[in-house]
């Protein structure tokens, strides 16, 4: 059986709601490169699942895309499962389908082993917009909110350490 394991639920890099999930067995490009004189076909295990939003006279689009080494999603390399909607969907369903169509993979959920601590929310540097969406406030509550704690001049695209960021949580829950 196919199975594709959610890896990340809220991956950002792209211009849209975006899953990274880990495939076994991985799944093949469309395309064909040339290689030692040899046609070979690219196969990921690692694909990051996006959806764009419609704008204009364009519908929403579902673009399934390698992940590649770097941790970079290769954004240009579409790969089976990428398709056009006529109506928006939420991100899980487009992610549900494009799977399925790729290659008729079923989604798990990872085994985590009872003496695992999940991570913790802020275990990166992250943009204020960012740690604005985990905390689902604006990001001006934020700024306001590092003001507060005497970090000034932040704007939406500043980067936040993860002390600051779960400072911003601690505060925001005193607060409300």
């Amino acid at each position: 059986m196919a199975t594709a394991t959610l890896i990340e639920s809220d991956w950002g890099g792209c211009p849209g709601p975006a899953q990274v999930y880990e495939l076994d067995p991985p799944l093949a490009e469309h395309r064909r490169v040339l290689v030692d004189g040899k046609w070979s076909t690219s196969l990921h295990s690692r694909v990051v699942i996006w959806m764009q939003p419609g704008f204009g006279s364009m519908g929403p689009c579902v673009k399934v895309v390698p992940l590649r080494t770097s941790e970079a999603a290769a954004l240009n390399v579409e790969m089976p499962g990428s398709y056009a909607l006529q109506h928006e969907v939420s991100i899980d369903e487009a992610a549900w389908w494009a799977l399925q169509t790729a290659g008729g993979y079923e989604i798990v959920n990872p085994e985590v082993p009872p003496n695992v601590v999940e991570p913790e929310l802020f275990e990166r540097v992250m943009r204020v917009y960012e740690v604005a969406y985990k905390l689902e406030v604006p990001s001006a509550r934020v700024i306001e909110a590092l003001e507060a704690l005497g970090v000034e001049g932040k704007t939406p695209n500043s980067n936040v350490d993860p002390v600051d960021a779960v400072r911003v949580r601690d505060y925001l829950n005193e607060v409300t």
